[in-house]
């Protein structure tokens, strides 16, 4: 599954925009983290020490098949089932059967056997039978039930805020969330084969996993009944149903159906998402070596889709935020996400992981095929530099002492985290470095033909990679995948003329202790001098170790690592000869990013002359990318020249780095760019980074600009919210009443965080206002909102106004479920509402930044004045010459 939070955008799992993806999948690792920290620190404090460990829980049946029979009424987010399980008890007869079930309104359980009751505790369906079941036979249970999911199964329907013409459902499994919709064993230690019936209305479709049994209409009911059937067992969390009104892209790979299905309005933009999951199929086929497994493989978009993506057998489920126009350019791409879940489809699906602590089995092997199929397409310089933002995201997690495979969790997303991700799939990369890839590619192919269908755990991995290369792997897992942490070095260099000597020095600075190994891995070095290329390896297993080279003349280049094959975070730092002459390598494009990346603090002309040619004309999108924040950086009138020179590049991502990096000046020369970009940029993405920026000036015809984009239309509304963060920004009251009017009218045209966003906007802009009648109202309204979101996002609002009669509401949710979200957001709102501190006056802020502005201007003049008293120094000096040959004193 793809855990890229998208409410924040992006994404790991893969996300739509190339480096949003990496920074909204490093921003949900860190979210995870501090979910373990808290809950670490929430049990210590409660006196219980560690949380308990989690294993799988005991199978005491093997349940062979899941019929569910389901009619979804949309207007009232309520569900009515059947559910009939086929199992066998396992080793010992069967008094009771226990299933999870949460909230489920049973009205009857009918079986094979007779059941002498039946009882529901709010997490478990309680199943007692008159006679145990002898271990062996095949049972039947039929249970009837109602359910209004709170999670699980989420509806987007009319009633609740969304165009009617969208309307839908979609189910939500991993982890454990099946259990609030349907009664089942809701853990991935149990595999078994499905169906599903499902009665929508008519000009609705009904999809699911497997293949399409039959699809008929009563013209009676007015409902049509779709009935799907998986043939080939899974697990619970990858149970799917998804219904509504959809249109669909479709094609074939061979004889396998594929399909992308969006809302209706999203039809226009849908041929985008769609274009490359046929190669990722053939790909990946010829890669794995294992034959597409399922029936058919769909993608379906969903909206206010909590996640990336969720790899369901055989119909993943896509957030609709995936979709993008082409104005877009290059900086969206559905093609990472795409290929993470159709990897899962054979890593995850086919084999799973059999409890949570191994979960990387699924997402380490998605991750890291993700970017295979990248090297493929993209080349390998592509492929690398996503190792290596892969890589800068575990660095992130410095501190962290929390091993790959861990048991110690307390709650099963806390697994979902850079660890299980990004660190997985470099795991596979340094083993397939080690390894080769083709014997890499045979491991992985029996791994996945001997498990077929079946659960695993890491040792299961481990032993095939062991029988067929006959190599120890003990030691190697245990300081990668069972120990925490990765080893950061410290590299010093030295050259000795005399004996023509290179001295490395190697060092280990990371913590330290039982938890985190001193490590022993090999470290490639590259030295290079003229056309000759010297590489050796340095096997490093001490705190300290020195290593001589013999060479003919110092080297000009030395790069460690240079082809990224070992997690390793390297603190070496070249001279400025040689990083210049490292710049200068054609061959090395990842070498010319990382001198890039450390000459931005050398603000010495030279070295800007250089950034600004490689920001033009350097052949790799990331090198461009890296000069252009490396200019920003420097924050010097001579760089944001450079980069005005720049800005009018081809390739949208460097067209956008150029952007971001005006955004690290404040000056009327930036906002005269900013201003420019903003009006006749036409990629929205880049439009709206220049669009919010401007929020930072305090320039009267703001205020018009502003309101007129806040009513222009963009997909998704993009600008119009742009608008609503510059105003933000502003902190001017101003624009407290236009704003209002426009979420009283517009919500529709917003998606729920755009409106979100705006609400939390106008309680802040509204803080300081007389008279909050009018805002209070609006948002108190809104906390009631279907959309849970939005009305959480009400009360963040209320808390941002400050508003004391706003009180009485906000402890009302708390007192109705103080644990529940909507009580933790109310209390959030509650405590940032009674917190004294009052920010200074708007008119105060733009004083001062008039100030600024006034300021930087007169510090332009003064440098204006200098440079013409310097020229006119030199000319003096000039003049003063003796002329050659003339006599002297």
């Amino acid at each position: 599954m793809v855990r890229s939070i998208v409410l924040l955008s992006l994404c790991l799992h893969a996300f739509s925009v190339s480096r949003g993806e990496q920074a909204a999948q490093e921003h949900h690792y860190q979210c995870a983290h501090c979910a373990i920290m808290a809950s670490l620190a929430a049990a210590e404090a409660a006196g219980g020490g560690p949380p308990e460990r989690q294993y799988a829980p005991d199978r005491l049946v093997d349940v062979v098949h899941l019929k569910l029979e389901v009619t979804p009424d949309f207007d009232t987010q309520e569900i009515d089932a059947q559910a009939t399980l086929t199992f066998r008890p396992i080793a010992k007869p069967l008094p009771q059967w226990r299933l999870h079930a949460i909230a489920l309104d049973v009205r009857e359980i009918t079986g094979s056997h007779p059941i002498a009751a039946h009882q529901t505790d709010g997490d478990l369906l309680e199943i007692t039978f008159e006679e145990p079941i002898p271990p062996g036979d095949e049972a039947e249970i039929v249970i009837t039930y109602e359910a209004a999911p709170k999670d699980g199964l989420h509806f987007r329907s009319a009633a609740m805020g969304y165009a009617k013409e969208d309307e839908q459902l979609w189910t939500q499994g991993e982890p454990e969330d099946h259990r609030h919709w349907f009664p089942s064993h809701d853990y991935p230690n149990e595999k078994f084969t499905t169906e599903f019936i499902c009665h929508v209305p008519k000009g609705m479709v009904a999809l699911s996993n497997g293949r399409l049994l039959s699809d008929e209409t009563n013209e009676d009911t007015g409902l049509t009944t779709f009935h799907w059937l998986q043939d080939k067992p899974h697990v619970n969390y990858l149970v799917s149903l998804t219904a509504g009104y959809f249109e669909k892209l479709e094609d074939t790979y061979g004889e396998l159906p594929i399909a992308l299905y969006v809302p209706p309005s999203k039809k226009a933009v849908a041929h985008n998402t769609f274009r490359d999951t046929k190669k990722i199929l053939a790909y990946f086929e010829e890669e794995i070596g294992v034959p597409y497994p399922w029936d058919k493989y769909y993608n379906v978009c969903a909206i206010d889709y909590m996640f990336g993506g969720m790899e369901n057998t055989s119909i993943t489920t896509l957030t609709v935020n995936t979709l993008f126009p082409d104005e877009a350019e290059n900086l969206r791409s559905s093609r990472s996400l795409d290929a993470h879940e159709v990897a899962h489809q054979w890593f995850g699906d086919l084999v799973t992981c059999r409890d949570w602590s191994h979960l990387w089995l699924n997402e380490g092997f998605a991750t890291y095929y993700s970017l295979l199929y990248d090297r493929h397409l993209l080349g390998e310089d592509f492929f690398k530099h996503g190792l290596y933002q892969k890589a800068q995201g575990i660095f992130s997690n410095s501190a962290d002492t929390i091993p790959i495979v861990y048991t110690g969790y307390g709650d099963p997303m806390e697994q979902f985290s850079f660890r299980a991700y990004p660190k997985g799939a470099w795991v596979l990369h340094m083993l397939r470095t080690e390894l080769g890839e083709d014997l890499f590619r045979q491991c992985v192919k029996t791994y996945l033909e001997r498990h077929a269908y079946k659960t695993v755990v890491t040792q299961d991995l481990v032993e095939i990679i062991e029988e067929l290369s006959g190599r120890s792997l003990s030691r190697f897992m245990d300081q990668w995948v069972h120990l925490s942490g990765y080893p950061e070095v410290k590299v010093d260099y030295a050259w000795d003329e005399l004996t023509k000597l290179v001295k490395l020095t190697v060092s280990q600075t990371q913590m330290k202790n039982e938890k985190r190994a001193r490590f022993h891995f090999s470290l490639p070095v590259r030295l290079k001098q003229g056309d000759h290329v010297h590489d050796e390896v340095l096997e490093i297993s001490q705190d300290r170790e020195d290593f001589y080279i013999r060479m003919d003349a110092a080297p000009e280049i030395i790069r460690i690592d240079p082809d990224l094959s070992v997690l390793v975070k390297v603190t070496f730092a070249p001279n400025e000869k040689q990083l210049l002459a490292q710049l200068a390598d054609a061959s090395d494009a990842m070498g010319r990013f990382l001198a890039v990346k450390q000459l931005a603090d050398k603000k010495k002309p030279v070295v800007l002359e250089k950034l600004e040619c490689v920001l033009t004309e350097d052949s790799f999108f990331a090198v461009r990318e890296a000069a252009a924040e490396a200019l920003g950086s420097m924050r010097t009138p001579e760089a944001l020249a450079a980069l005005e020179r720049a800005r009018r590049q081809e390739d949208a991502r460097a067209r956008r780095a150029v952007v971001r990096a005006l955004t690290r000046y404040y000056s009327d020369d930036a906002y005269t760019l900013l201003k420019g970009i903003a009006d006749q940029e036409t990629n929205p993405d880049i439009r709206t980074i220049a669009i919010r920026e401007l929020g930072k000036y305090a320039k009267p015809d703001l205020r018009s600009y502003f309101l007129n984009l806040l009513q222009s239309e963009s997909y998704q509304h993009a600008i119009a919210r742009a608008a609503v963060d510059a105003m933000r920004s502003q902190d001017d009251p101003f624009y407290v009443e236009p704003l209002l009017r426009t979420l009283q009218t517009d919500e529709a045209k917003f998606t729920s965080g755009g409106f979100s966003t705006a609400l939390r906007a106008l309680g802040h802009l509204a803080r300081n206002e007389d008279s909050k009648a009018a805002v209070r109202a609006f948002l108190s309204q809104h906390t009631d909102h279907l959309k849970r979101s939005v009305a959480r996002s009400a009360m963040a609002a209320l808390g941002a106004l400050r508003d004391p009669k706003a009180v009485p509401l906000l402890e009302s949710f708390v007192a109705a479920d103080r644990d529940s979200a909507d009580g933790r957001a109310a209390q959030q709102a509650l405590n940032t509402l009674r917190k004294e501190a009052t920010p200074p006056v708007p008119e105060e802020v733009n004083r001062l930044r008039n100030q600024v502005n006034d300021l930087q201007a007169q510090l332009k003049r003064v440098n204006e004045d200098v440079e013409t008293l310097r020229a006119q120094f030199r000319e003096a000096l000039k003049a003063q010459e003796v002329p050659e040959g003339a006599e002297t004193p």
